[in-house]
Parts: C-alpha cells; structure tokens; sequence
C-alpha cells in the first residue's frame, strides 16, 4: 500500500497548531522532528528541490503525517496552514512525498538505533543487535508510520516516568498509543494490564505488530478509541497521554473521572507556551503537579490525582 507523506516545515511556536491540523484531519501517526540537522537530512532526502534553501537559516521543525494515497487534504491543509501562518507570523511549507509501506523499514534504518531510557529501558529496532546488561529491559521496537520511537524528548518523558514509577501489578491506559512503546515499556516492567488506544487505525495496527513482536499480547490490548469519548466506567492506575497540549487539555476532565485519588497521569508533547493552561486545566480537575521533565521548549508532567 501507499502513502501519501504530508510534511511541514514551519518554527517551533507553531508545532501544536500545524499538529492539532493533522489531528483534525484524521491522523493520529502525527511525528515531530525537532533536530535542525535531522529536519536537513529529512528534508533533503525527500524534496531537496522543492524547499527554500533558508530554511536552515531558523529554528525549524518537521511535522509529518501520513494518509492513504486515495486521499487528498491537499486543500483543507493548505487553508488551515495559512490561517497558522496569519496568525502567528511565520511562514510555513508543505513537502509532498509518497511512501510504500514495504519501504518505511529501510528508511528507518538511517536514523533509528538503540539507546537507553532511566535506568532499566532499552529501545532496540528489530533490526539491531544488543548485549542486554543486568537489571535492564529491551523493548523491540519498528515504529512504522505511527508517532512513538523514543527518540524524541516527549516520549521521552514519559518513558522515563514508566521507568521510574512503574513497579508492577498496575493498569494502565496509553492514550494516543502510536507505535505502542509506552504501553510495552509498561508491560515490560510489569504491568498486569495495559489498555493501548490511538484514533489512528494505522497507529493500532503497528502497536499490534509491535505488542506481538515482544509477546506481550497477554497483558497489551491495543484499540481505536478516543480516551474522550469511549471510556466512561473505567478505572485505571496510571494514563499516559504522549500527544499534543490541545489534546491534553481535552481529556483532563475524563482522566479525572478514570483516575483514583493516588494515582498518576503521565503528559508530554506540551511546550512550554501552552504549558500554564494546560496547569490551570490539570489545577481544576483536582491534580497536584508531581514532577516537570523539560528539554528546550518541551516538557512532561507528572500529574498525582488528590
């Protein structure tokens, strides 16, 4: 199958709008490239031609995402882009690019290594191999065209959160899931049951694959579901939630509801503009802020529900 590769060039202040974009349109697999020299190597592997050469000359973000070729949002895109661009001053460019499923693994390969997370995490691709030391956990990993390498500091944190409050026993629900990483760091760790849900159906399929690969198919169930609309009557122990503030915002009220007093909800994919509502939101549903994780502009939330 193909895809259709929709990727942005815009400055890091307009990151959640153009993402929020993609949410709207309908992909979840939303991908953030931070790095200016990985958004020169991405943008010079897929569209050299067809890009500014200034573009080096700010600080630039990639925000990527990816539709079955028979769709166009072409259009929509574009006229949602310009309203961003009013907005906030910037001027952005939309790359167009085609993917085949079967050759995503490959250009993965480039860029994507093992590397470990808090004390106990490893990530490795499938293709790699690894030396396991004492006391730590591999987590195999092909990301596919879903959100969720680890390399990227949103997920990031909340990996390091997984790492550091995680003991075993809990439940646990991946709001946003993507590639499924957080949900089988979990079930690594411990974890007796783990609820991994996306509104992407590709991003499901992939944390499937992904859950299976690790043999975890037992303890994580993953699922198309939105955390703000299908989950009344559920209790959990711990909710993950590596997507966008907007999206953060939305579901406090529901994670209030699903959350006992002692347990946590972990955030991230916030930057640091957008971080005091999202506190104020988290302040008035009854959460005390934890621990803060931050990395330029982006930051991850403990959350402790009173």
């Amino acid at each position: 199958m193909n895809w259709k590769e929709y990727a942005v060039i815009t400055e890091g202040q307009c990151v959640e709008a153009v993402a929020g974009i993609f949410h709207g349109l309908g992909s979840g697999g939303v991908s953030i490239v931070p790095s200016q020299t990985e958004v020169g190597q991405i943008v010079e592997g897929i569209a050299k031609d067809s890009v500014s050469p200034s573009y080096g000359e700010h600080d630039l973000v990639l925000v990527k995402a990816y539709f079955p070729e028979e769709r166009d949002i072409s259009d929509e895109l574009q006229e949602a882009l310009r309203l961003v661009e009013e907005n906030f001053q910037v001027r952005s460019q939309l790359v167009l690019g085609e993917v085949k499923e079967e050759d995503w693994e490959e250009s993965w390969k480039k860029y994507y290594h093992c590397f470990k997370i808090g004390d106990r995490l490893v990530v490795k691709p499938s293709w790699e191999d690894y030396e396991v030391q004492p006391g730590e956990v591999v987590i195999e990993l092909d990301p596919g065209m879903a959100f969720g390498t680890g390399s990227h500091a949103s997920t990031r944190f909340c990996l390091r959160f997984i790492d550091q409050y995680v003991k075993g026993g809990e439940n646990i629900i991946d709001a946003g899931c993507g590639s499924g990483i957080l949900s089988i760091a979990a079930a690594k760790l411990g974890a007796t049951q783990v609820l991994a849900m996306d509104i992407d159906e590709l991003a499901v399929k992939i944390a499937r694959a992904n859950v299976k690969m690790n043999g975890l198919e037992e303890v994580v169930k993953a699922e198309v579901r939105d955390i703000t609309e299908d989950l009344a009557g559920f209790k959990t122990d711990y909710i993950f939630a590596n997507i966008t503030a907007e999206v953060v915002y939305l579901m406090i009220p529901r994670a209030a509801e699903l959350l006992s007093a002692g347990s946590y909800l972990f955030c991230s994919g916030i930057i640091e503009s957008r971080w005091p509502q999202v506190q104020q939101q988290l302040e008035k549903h009854n959460f005390e802020i934890g621990q803060v994780l931050q990395e330029n502009e982006w930051m991850g939330i403990a959350a402790r529900k009173k």
